[in-house]
């Protein structure tokens, strides 16, 4: 039967997740963008009241948030309004990220060694003794940086404590294969719904700086059955019951990102709290279940009872993020999408417009998430990139290893 789902969120991962559901539920989305408008309904609520209202007015089943929203998880509960999120305590984990370190090490989860600090000078103290490269990162969005040497940290900190930043973390750059790694929980009981490699390197060969993707492959096949049991008894489980202890249970999507190394060792970089836009379509993809029972048993209490684990697809899945890098006029049009095939994935940054003339035109930074599915991950990454080739606009950038052999430059 279908059901009315609000997603709240106007990224790439929302227009997939939308998308995903609109094939079987009336899907609705605030903010949202213009091109997810094509098949979702698009409503223009800004404060968690109006969210709120909108709910309870139009008989809403479902609220999914897919970007930190302060206060709706604790407003909708309140109310008595299904809301698969987690609070705006028990996230803390996940977006102050001197916190999640400081968790991971007493948790004892592997992790690169790392340092927090709240003034310039200590940082450049601490820098001395490190073997380069290393990793500079604060609360912001994305603000990962990947440096070499101590002359290109100062002017980087400088910067940072500049914009009245509080907290820097400096952390050791560990080579290898990244992976992100998901699991659906109520906050007692957790299962594994996906997992991918997940690029997040600007340029070949993890050349470049840090992004937050430029895309992925689903499942990682580099990550074992073994990875697999280390991560849900060793991380997860023990999060979750930390956070529970602490009084903040967790309740949604709960996702690990990290490097298996060369010699197979697992290291934890992070958490996420939920996928993200370069696999986010590539990991539903790969999902052979219904997300609303899921979701909903996570929050009604049921999880327990009624799931013991979640089906995945025999496929692979691969994506790639078109990046527009300079933008020479206004009307920038996205030539090819008309010989797409039926079954490749678009997923649309919010700032791709649909023109009067219906062109769609990109903007400079991230343009659209391709996907492509097939029997396996070469095929998968074989396809996507035939795909690629159909697209065409002015500044059009992509990296063109994705889910293949890397050639560290």
């Amino acid at each position: 039967m279908s059901k009315k789902i609000l997603i709240i969120g106007n990224t790439a991962r929302a227009y997939s997740l939308a998308k995903f559901l609109s094939k079987n539920n009336q899907v609705f989305v605030a903010p949202g963008s213009p091109t997810i408008a094509e098949f979702a309904t698009l409503v223009d609520l800004r404060e968690n009241s109006e969210i709120l209202e909108f709910v309870m007015e139009n008989g809403i089943d479902l609220t999914i948030p897919v970007i930190f929203n302060a206060g709706i998880v604790e407003l909708f509960n309140n109310n008595n309004q299904k809301i698969f999120a987690p609070s705006q305590n028990a996230s803390k984990i996940i977006f102050d990220k001197s916190l999640m370190k400081k968790v991971l090490y007493k948790l004892r989860i592997p992790t690169p060694k790392f340092g927090i600090f709240e003034k310039p000078n200590m940082v450049m103290d601490y820098i001395k003794n490190l073997k380069n490269p290393f990793v500079i990162k604060t609360n912001e969005p994305s603000s990962a940086v990947v440096l070499t040497s101590q002359k290109e940290a100062k002017t980087i900190v400088d910067s940072i404590f500049s914009q009245q930043i509080q907290k820097v973390l400096i952390e050791d750059y560990v080579w290898g294969t990244p992976f992100a790694f998901y699991a659906v929980t109520d906050g007692y009981k957790a299962l594994p719904i996906g997992s991918s490699i997940l690029y997040k390197h600007s340029l070949e060969g993890d050349g470049g700086q840090l992004t937050s993707g430029m895309g992925a492959c689903s499942p990682n096949f580099k990550l074992s059955i073994e990875h697999e049991y280390f991560l849900m008894d060793n991380v997860i489980y023990p999060t979750l019951d930390y956070l529970e202890i602490e009084g903040n249970p967790y309740t949604g999507i709960f996702g690990v990102h990290g490097i298996i190394t060369e010699n197979g060792v697992l290291q934890i970089l992070g958490y996420n709290a939920f996928m993200q836009d370069a696999d986010c379509a590539a990991v539903l993809e790969c999902i052979d279940a219904d997300l609303y029972p899921l979701f909903e048993a996570c929050i009604i209490g049921s999880f327990s009872d009624e799931f013991e684990f979640i089906n995945q697809k025999d496929i692979s899945a691969v994506s790639i993020v078109l990046t527009c890098k300079n933008k020479e006029n206004d009307e920038n049009i996205i030539n090819g999408l008309d010989m797409l095939d039926e079954d490749t994935i678009v997923s649309f940054a919010p700032t791709v417009i649909k023109n009067r003339y219906l062109e769609y035109e990109a903007q400079t930074g991230s343009v659209m998430v391709l996907t492509s599915v097939a029997n396996t991950n070469a095929k998968a990454a074989q396809k996507v990139y035939e795909e690629a080739a159909n697209i065409d606009f002015q500044g059009i950038s992509f990296r063109k290893d994705i889910c293949r052999p890397i050639i560290r430059l």
